[in-house]
């Protein structure tokens, strides 16, 4: 029930996965008004890379199980250092060996007939140490090609690995440490680097076969446990060869030593010698994979055989039969047991491990030498009698084995179900992934087309005819920022490409050439006949001309100049629209007739992205050099100066007079009331130091030197008349009560001077701010050094109020002095020459004044409480 309810949980996971898939592909699809079938696109693009990360992983996890496979014969020099001089020397010798072997394949005559390494097939020997594994392959007789062959003794065993090189095949001899480990750890390390060789140099038929080698006095004398952790050892080492070569070969039970079986070398010498040669044994011809059904029709059908010679033997037998050939049909199957434990051990069916294929079962004996074992004469209690055999060299029933059965199997290897299953899925994840992936570049590739023919078709409708200009200045510039617009537009459409456009990049063309042609059409017919026009004007100005004429014609010049700088060197359209824009009424209104602020902020925007799309940098330098030519000739004007700025600071829409009715705020109008220009506000001059600055940018060689006399003439000029206009302002002050009508205006400004905010109080926390910058001049008149001292009376009043304790300064206390030098420093320049008890003194009487002034909040609300405080008096 807990599985059930487990897969329907996760079923119901990957539905509410794929849901909310679609869903945010919807809203996404329809947050970018993208069509419907985008969407569809979009998803087989996702599902190709969720593929291709489903194949990427499958091959990593093969990867990942055949790490070991992936160490190809160069070993790491720092592991080689780790080990001790014995491995390392075990594992020098093992490379040596195939590289000696496969230089002399690749040397030998073999290279006419393809690629050596492939010509002849492979097949490997193992088994365990002594179970007379080189024995058999020496004792088959076979033919070599090759002058010589390795040569091990069939007594010593095999060291590492041997190769033979015969006619007919390649056999490669392992030591018995591989097969059955003496020392686990590097025995098993060096089985693995063994494989590694193999896979390295026959990568595309790496073995055509495996020959297990077992002795047959093992399968008599040991029990079952043992042998069947024989065949659970030899299983370990063939899945290893399986999962690291991922092919599937057959393997071949031989068993060795069979002359130690009772009668076996007896019954053979009543053999002719063409039958020794013969295999012994039977194959599985019907690669069935159950080993144990087989084993037992092999011995079944062996004995049945030998039975059989036995008899025919003994009808020919001219010579007095040995008693060991009538036992032997009888002792073969004693085997039996043996063999059975130790098949199940190497071949027994497990839902973990690919089952091998038994394809054949010989017995075999290369030397004879020994005492055979008899089960026969243990049971009777004759086992004293031991027989020693003469120790002959004699093959029996090898050389078809190796020469004809083998070869003959050589096509049999086939790929693992494991490699089959991961091939399958791998090549079937990366065709779908391919697949969806085109699909999806096909979607992509259309709405990218789609895109491009739809923003060049909303271009060809707008432009189907290219825009006339009639001469009229107000209705070209609506043309041309309508042009502007459509070019915008497009440029916006473009910009919003989510998708990549696979070199689809038509629609981009399109929009770099209506800008090209923007440009070159703002520049002929628009701009030059009204630079032509503004140049005339500029060639009637002099110094005497109206300065509320000079501003403006000055200031375009200035500012058009910038822009040029600022784009020649390369700013992008964020810095020049963070630039001022330049006056453009001289420029379109020169007749006289006034330019409405709409006209004049289209035709801004008009010049800042001609500037910007323009590829004539030629005709951009020389507009340049122009204007600054004509800047520098009225800088240089006799007479010229600086005073144009004023009435060019106060026509900024930005910056505000300052009038008595802004703090007296009466209903009552009052005639010839004094007012400050926006020119002598503190934003009034920090626009003028700025626009100077913005001069001195645009002037020509040798740049601010240029108007430096005009400067220092107008800064003195101008700081006379800033102070002049604040002192009148202030003098005539008062006369803003004029303004006060009617009892309740009067009440209320009363109220407020009450409570220290009034007209006057609002006017003396102004005056510090617009007069900055103006205290600490030589000619500082004694109106604003008494303003000065007066602020600091205030704030030395602040100071006294905070105190806790009235007698604090009296005490003098730490507090208290510190407070005095504080006081001292904020008062120096205020009170030259004042004690600091005077100070403090000032400090109280304000204190009392403004005491004084809140007890008046009463009286302002009504007559009587009025006539009770003057009743006082």
């Amino acid at each position: 029930m807990k599985k059930i309810l487990g897969k329907i949980a996760k079923i119901a996971l990957v539905l509410v996965g794929i849901f909310l898939l679609f869903l945010l592909l919807f809203v996404f699809v329809t947050f970018m008004n993208w069509p419907w079938w985008i969407g569809m696109f979009i998803l087989l693009g996702v599902l190709s890379l969720v593929f291709l990360f489903l194949f990427l992983h499958k091959i990593w996890l093969r990867r990942k199980e055949q790490r070991f496979v992936d160490q190809i014969i160069e070993q790491d020099n720092a592991r080689l250092k780790a080990m001790d001089e014995t491995e390392r020397q075990h594992s020098k010798a093992l490379q040596q060996q195939w590289k000696e072997a496969i230089d002399t394949l690749r040397r030998s005559h073999l290279r006419k007939y393809g690629n050596p390494l492939y010509v002849l097939p492979w097949y490997m020997v193992i088994g365990e140490s002594g179970s007379g594994k080189t024995t058999a392959i020496k004792a088959a007789n076979l033919s070599s090609p090759f002058a010589t062959m390795a040569q091990t003794s069939g007594i010593s065993g095999t060291k590492n690995c041997d190769w033979w090189f015969f006619e007919q095949a390649i056999i490669l001899d392992t030591a018995g440490r591989y097969a059955i480990p003496v020392d686990e750890g590097r025995d098993k390390e060096e089985w693995r680097k063994f494989l590694n060789l193999l896979t390295k140099y026959r990568k595309k038929e790496p073995l055509n076969g495996l020959i297990v080698t077992i002795p047959a006095d093992k399968l008599l004398r040991s029990d079952a446990t043992t042998l069947e952790e024989d065949g659970k050892a030899i299983r370990r080492r063939i899945d290893e060869l399986m999962l690291a070569l991922g092919t599937k070969f057959p393997v071949y039970i031989l068993v060795t030593k069979c002359d130690l079986i009772q009668g076996m070398t007896q019954f053979c010498d009543n053999l002719p010698e063409d039958a020794l040669s013969q295999a012994m044994g039977l194959v599985n011809h019907d690669f069935s994979n159950d080993a144990m059904t087989f084993l037992a029709q092999a011995i079944d059908t062996i004995a049945e055989n030998l039975r059989d010679l036995r008899l025919l033997l003994l009808e020919k037998g001219q010579r007095p039969v040995d008693p060991g050939l009538l036992l032997f049909p009888e002792e073969f199957e004693n085997v039996r047991d043996g063999l059975k434990a130790f098949v199940q051990g190497a071949f027994q069916e497990n839902p973990y491990q690919e089952t091998p294929l038994l394809r054949g079962l010989y017995f075999s004996s290369g030397r004879q030498e020994g005492t055979p074992y008899s089960h026969f004469l243990n049971t009777l209690g004759l086992i004293d009698e031991k027989e020693v055999l003469p120790g002959t060299n004699k093959g029996l029933f090898l050389h078809d084995l190796f020469a004809k059965i083998l070869p003959r199997d050589r096509g049999l290897f086939a790929p693992t179900q494991r490699a089959i299953e991961w091939s399958r899925l791998t090549r079937n994840l990366g065709l779908v992934a391919w697949v969806t992936f085109v699909i999806a570049l096909c979607g992509l590739l259309s709405f990218s087309f789609a895109k491009n023919l739809r923003i060049i078709r909303e271009a060809s409708q707008e432009f189907s005819k290219s825009p006339v200009l009639k001469g009229e200045v107000v209705s070209d510039i609506v043309t041309l920022d309508r042009f502007r617009q459509a070019i915008l537009a497009m440029e916006a459409q473009n910009k919003d490409w989510w998708l990549p456009r696979f070199g689809l990049t038509e629609s981009q063309t399109v929009e770099i050439q209506l800008k090209k042609k923007f440009a070159v059409q703002f520049k002929k017919t628009f701009l030059s006949p009204l630079d032509k026009r503004f140049i005339n004007e500029l060639a009637g100005l002099s110094a005497q001309s109206p300065p509320e004429i000079l501003g403006p014609h000055l200031a375009l010049l200035v500012r058009r100049i910038n822009l040029l700088h600022a784009r020649l060197k390369g700013a992008e359209i964020q810095a020049l629209l963070a630039m001022p824009d330049p006056p453009y009424e001289p420029l379109i209104g020169a007749s006289g007739k006034k330019v409405l602020p709409e006209i004049e902020k289209k035709l801004a925007g008009l010049y800042l992205y001609y500037l910007l799309w323009t590829q004539d940098t030629p005709s951009l330098n020389k507009e340049l050099t122009t204007l600054q030519e004509w800047l520098g000739h009225l800088v240089k004007l006799e007479g010229a100066n600086l005073k144009w700025l004023i009435p060019w600071t106060n026509a900024q829409q930005s910056i505000t007079p300052v009038t008595i009715q802004d703090y007296w705020k009466g209903s009552r109008e009052v005639r010839d009331a004094v007012s400050i220009d926006p020119a002598y506000t503190q934003q009034g001059k920090r626009f003028i130091h700025s626009f100077i600055k913005e001069i001195n940018s645009a002037l020509p060689d040798p740049g601010p030197p240029l108007i430096a006399r005009q400067r220092n003439e107008f800064e003195t000029w101008y700081n006379k008349q800033y102070l002049a206009k604040w002192k009148s302002f202030c003098l005539n002050f008062p006369s803003g009560s004029k303004t006060l009508s009617g009892k309740q205006e009067w009440q209320r400004v009363a109220s407020k001077v009450a409570k220290q905010k009034g007209p006057f109080n609002a006017l003396l926390d102004r005056l510090p701010t617009e007069l900055e910058g103006f205290y600490d001049l030589e000619t500082t008149p004694p109106w604003v050094k008494l303003l000065s001292r007066f602020q600091a009376v205030k704030e030395q009043a602040k100071r006294l109020e905070s105190l806790k304790e009235k007698s604090a300064l009296a005490k003098v206390t730490t507090k208290g002095r510190k407070l005095i030098t504080r006081m001292e420093r904020a008062l120096t320049r205020a009170g030259k020459g004042k004690s600091v008890e005077e100070e403090i003194a000032a400090a109280k009487a304000y204190l009392n004044y403004q005491k004084s002034l809140s007890l008046l909040a009463d009286v302002t609300v009504s007559r009587k409480m009025a006539f009770q405080q003057v009743a006082k008096v």
